[in-house]
């Protein structure tokens, strides 16, 4: 049996890990002769009894176990996992190869990667690896995220770098794309004996002592409907879009809306007061000189996703900003009594902002209706275009869901670069792909009226050509993906086809680009 998850892993960690297993499975036999033994045969709610579950550890497995009392009267619960989380260990091995410390007769040789692997081989359900640091002055970020902020890593060109974003480091060191010091929590069956996996990890490995860990229990319970209840409606703020998903309730939607209702006029009472106030003797009346009414007008406009594994769910700040674009624009086209409006989603993901912009205009005719039995109607053609046979699938199914006309589709292989290209061509071959079109020519030209393309800033920028062969004459763009630092780098490829390019929204250092197509 082979262990690969040890870094220097030989023959002899290979025999270790064998006997570990043997160990392992006479501990749970030896009923009379392991103080044990008595905790893996006990029900989940007795073993709780036995083990302080929040307690640290201290130097060995056995000073967690409580092996004096013993009751048989206790209930048996529904815990069905437990966890098992191993506290602020080193990124690295503590006795590591290229170590210049490095001892062979003392080698331990465990760094989290290779506690995680090992931990799934023994049997882990499942295993994650977490910061110890997190949310304290040590916190030494790896994945940096967008704002004010710099990774402090100690690597020479990180630590000249201010503002950074989205940083990933690369592997120059052991454990450079890991946290300084890591949690690595594993869940494991409630059946089986911590003490036995805690003897195990120490012979495997050869430690010393057994590092410090906690025990809890997880609830056993429908997690699908756990996090379904946590993800409540998203709701954009100025575009009053509603993202609603298939286990969302009616009165769980209205809630989301009176809550968002209820912000607004928070800020804008703050508003008033920021602005100052004029006393007309008994009555005090407030000012606000940028108070802008024509949100007031706007009605919710719902739209129904199921997300898959299709980007665009609206929980990201680049998808809010592309859907107060979308709803501005095409509020704007219909105001001017346009007849019929052209749309393509680049990018297109779930379909969410194709979906947004056809259902702005059948909202929109329908009150107008209302008000005007007499009026004549709009229209609005939507395509997407997604290099993803998958997100087609799912946003075609999206488009039915919300009662309304959007056709996705392969881009023109003719616009893609090598990469895209591949990914297209190999899309285009599999069998359940079957009648899954690439963008027919009559659609692929200086047709549309709006063009929103949610990607990420480098392939935008290459992609500059491509949209610009789409958009019609004083026809827009709004482009999002970017991070504000990579504005400037956008701005300058769309300037040669587009007037007016510039930044338009911004959202925790996520930006919205639009242009007005020469």
């Amino acid at each position: 049996m082979s262990v690969s998850v040890v870094n220097s892993a030989t023959v002899a960690s290979s025999i270790a890990l064998f006997i570990a297993y043997i160990s392992s499975a006479l501990a749970f036999q030896a009923a009379s002769t392991s103080p044990f033994s008595r905790v893996a045969q006990m029900t989940s709610n007795q073993y709780r009894q036995h083990v302080s579950l929040r307690v640290l550890s201290k130097e060995s497995s056995e000073e967690i176990v409580d092996s004096e009392d013993e009751d048989d009267d206790w209930d048996t619960d529904s815990w069905a996992l437990r966890e098992i989380k191993f506290l602020q260990l080193p990124a690295a091995s503590t006795n590591a190869v290229d170590d210049d410390n490095y001892d062979p007769a003392v080698d331990t040789t465990m760094d989290v990667r290779g506690l995680s692997e090992f931990l799934m081989e023994i049997g882990a359900c499942s295993v994650s690896i977490t910061d110890s640091d997190k949310d304290t002055p040590e916190e030494d970020p790896v994945f940096d995220e967008p704002g004010e902020t710099s990774c402090t890593n100690d690597v020479d060109d990180v630590l000249t770098l201010e503002n950074s974003y989205a940083l990933v480091l690369d592997d120059r060191a052991v454990g450079r794309n890991i946290w300084k010091r890591c949690d690595v929590s594993a869940h494991f069956p409630a059946s089986l004996d911590v003490s036995t996996i805690i003897d195990s990890l120490r012979y495997t490995f050869n430690l010393p002592a057994a590092p410090r860990y906690s025990v809890d229990d997880v609830p056993d319970m429908d997690w699908i409907k756990h996090v379904q209840e946590s993800w409540t409606p998203i709701i954009t703020r100025d575009s009053k879009f509603v993202l609603r998903f298939p286990w969302h309730e009616d009165d769980v939607v209205m809630k989301a809306c009176q809550e968002m209702e209820r912000e607004k006029m928070q800020a804008a009472m703050a508003a008033q007061f920021d602005t100052g106030v004029k006393r007309e003797g008994a009555v005090v009346n407030f000012y606000n000189e940028d108070s802008d009414q024509k949100q007031e007008e706007r009605a919710y406009v719902q739209i129904e996703l199921e997300g898959g594994i299709a980007f665009g769910t609206g929980e990201h700040p680049t998808t809010r900003l592309c859907l107060d674009w979308v709803r501005n624009t095409t509020e704007e086209l219909l105001k001017s009594n346009a007849e019929s409006i052209n749309f393509v989603d680049y990018g297109a993901g779930s379909g969410v902002l194709g979906i947004a912009a056809a259902a702005v205009v059948r909202d929109y005719d329908q009150r107008r209706r209302k008000k005007e039995p007499t009026s004549s109607s709009s229209s609005i053609e939507t395509v997407g275009v997604e290099i993803d046979a998958d997100a087609i699938r799912i946003a075609d199914d999206n488009a039915k869901k919300n009662g309304v006309e959007m056709k996705n589709y392969l881009p023109d292989i003719d616009s893609l670069d090598d990469e895209a290209l591949s990914v297209v061509m190999r899309a285009m071959q599999r069998k359940r792909n079957k009648g899954i079109e690439t963008l027919p020519e009559e659609l692929n030209g200086q047709v549309y009226d709006l063009c929103a393309a949610n990607i990420l800033a480098r392939p935008l920028v290459g992609l500059a050509p491509v949209l610009a062969s789409l958009v019609k004459a004083g026809g827009k763009i709004g482009l999002s993906g970017v991070l504000s630092n990579q504005a400037e780098s956008v701005v300058e490829a769309y300037s040669e086809f587009f007037d007016d390019v510039k930044v338009a929204d911004e959202e925790n250092g996520w930006v919205l680009i639009s242009g007005t197509r020469k």
